[in-house]
């Protein structure tokens, strides 16, 4: 008996998939159409609480949600040394400082732009608070772009892992000018790049975006 991860397209399950799919592990995909309010509906709450995707239901019938946490678990649990450094490996503590940097530092800068009405109680506010959002992102992108500029082409230089499939996610997500962002941040484009022509993430693609 493999895994499930409940996911939706666009969402935050791509990262989580697109490790499944490299990793060879044994997993089922069951669609959760937030679009209709299947995430906020009583079977999928009993599942994730919060109401979100990406969940993943273990071998053992237990429940595990957030994207990064997902990823790690796996990694660490099958020992997919292709994706996460192991506990005594030298590049774990660099590993670790950039994965929590994307999700506490970039990915919060993006909740602030799409669900700009969950950080005041005006709507007169949203504006504001979705400009100052991309201030926010640009500000902190530039410290990825500085790491992998000096030591990429990968978050761990010459080594893929999956803070890589979690950037190339976020990177997505940018929510200002586009061609900008790929002038001011070219080694995270190519980081992106090579993350989206591996093969496997490629086959995730398909079923994400088609």
């Amino acid at each position: 008996m493999g895994y499930t991860l409940y996911w939706c397209p666009g969402k935050a399950s791509f990262a989580p998939h697109a490790l499944l799919a490299e990793s060879g592990l044994d997993y089922d995909l069951e669609l959760i159409d937030i679009a209709t309010g299947q995430s906020h509906s009583p079977d999928y709450l009993a599942i994730n609480p919060a109401g979100y995707v990406p969940a993943l239901k273990l071998p053992d019938g237990g429940i595990l949600y957030e994207a990064a946490a997902i990823m790690l678990y796996l990694a660490d649990k099958h020992e997919l040394r292709t994706m996460a450094p192991g506990i005594h490996d030298a590049e774990r503590a660099l590993f670790l400082r950039s994965l929590f940097y994307l999700t506490n530092t970039i990915q919060d800068a993006c909740k602030a732009y799409y669900y700009a009405h969950r950080y005041s109680t005006s709507p007169d506010d949203s504006p504001r608070i979705k400009a100052r959002a991309v201030q926010n992102l640009d500000d902190r992108w530039a410290v990825v772009e500085d790491l992998l500029s000096q030591n990429g082409p990968y978050h761990l230089g010459e080594r893929f892992s999956l803070v890589d499939i979690y950037m190339t996610m976020l990177a997505d997500w940018y929510p200002g000018e586009r061609d900008g962002f790929h002038a001011r941040c070219p080694s995270v484009k190519r980081c992106s790049d090579l993350v989206l022509a591996r093969p496997a993430i490629v086959g995730v693609l398909k079923i994400d975006f088609d």
